[in-house]
C-alpha cells in the first residue's frame, strides 16, 4: 500500500482599517472563518513544501492589496482587545450563538476552560481577547482506494508543541489543541505570526518520521 501524506494551512489575520479598527471581512469580499471577524487564508493542500508556502503567500498577497483598495490592511497579530459590548453586538448581529454548543476543539492535555474555537478569550471583567492562529491540516490516505489512514494525533500533537514553546507561550495560546476533519485532523496552537517555513518545514519532517 502507498501512503500518501499531505499538509495543507489555514492561517487567521485581522482586517484593519486606519484608526486600527476589526472591520468584518464579510463586508468588503474577503474570505473569512465562520465567526465573520477573521480573515482565513488557504493553502492548497500538498505533500511537499513549497506548493503550499507558495499559494499560501499567493493568497496574502492578493488580500493585502485588496485591503489597500479600502484603505486597510491585514493585520499579523495573533492577539486583539476588545470589549464585551463589541463581541455580544457581532454575536448578535450574525446569530453567531447558534453555535455555543458547537466547540469541536479537543486538547491532548485534557481540555481548558477556553478553547481557542471562537477565536474570543476572556481578558477580564469587561473585556475580551480576540485570537488569530495558523491551523495545520495533517492527513494520510491509500494512494489506490483514497481510503483515509488514521495518524497518530497525539503524537504528532505533542512533537508539535515541543518545537513550538516559545511561539505559543509569547502568543498566549492553548497547547495541545486539535480538531477532528473527515481528511485526518488539524493542528490549532499556532499563532498566526509563526514563520510559514519553520511551520512547514517543522511539520513535514514530524509526519515523514512517525
Amino acid at each position: 500500500m502507498k501512503e500518501i501524506r499531505e499538509i495543507g494551512i489555514e492561517k487567521e489575520m485581522f482586517l484593519l482599517d486606519g484608526k486600527r479598527f476589526i472591520k468584518e471581512p464579510k463586508l468588503y469580499g474577503f474570505p473569512r472563518d465562520e465567526f465573520e471577524f477573521l480573515v482565513e487564508l488557504r493553502s492548497l493542500p500538498s505533500d511537499r513544501l513549497y506548493p503550499i508556502m507558495n499559494t499560501l503567500n499567493q493568497e496574502e498577497l492578493q488580500y493585502q492589496l485588496r485591503a489597500n483598495k479600502f484603505g486597510m490592511h491585514l493585520n499579523n497579530s495573533p492577539n486583539r482587545y476588545i470589549t464585551s459590548r463589541w463581541v455580544e453586538n457581532h454575536w448578535n448581529k450574525y446569530n453567531l450563538h447558534r453555535f455555543d454548543n458547537c466547540d469541536y476543539t479537543k486538547n491532548i492535555y485534557g481540555k481548558p476552560k477556553e478553547s481557542h474555537h471562537f477565536g474570543v478569550l476572556d481578558d477580564g471583567e469587561d473585556n475580551k481577547r480576540l485570537t488569530a492562529g495558523i491551523h495545520v491540516h495533517f492527513s494520510s490516505r491509500d494512494s489506490t482506494t483514497g481510503e483515509v489512514i488514521q495518524l497518530p494525533v497525539e503524537e504528532i500533537v505533542k512533537s508539535m508543541d515541543e518545537m513550538f514553546v516559545k511561539e505559543i507561550e509569547d502568543s498566549e495560546r492553548n497547547k495541545g489543541e486539535w480538531e477532528p476533519k473527515t481528511h485526518g485532523f488539524e493542528y490549532r496552537s499556532l499563532p498566526c505570526n509563526a514563520d510559514i517555513y519553520k511551520v512547514l518545514k517543522t511539520s513535514f519532517k514530524i509526519l515523514r518520521e512517525i
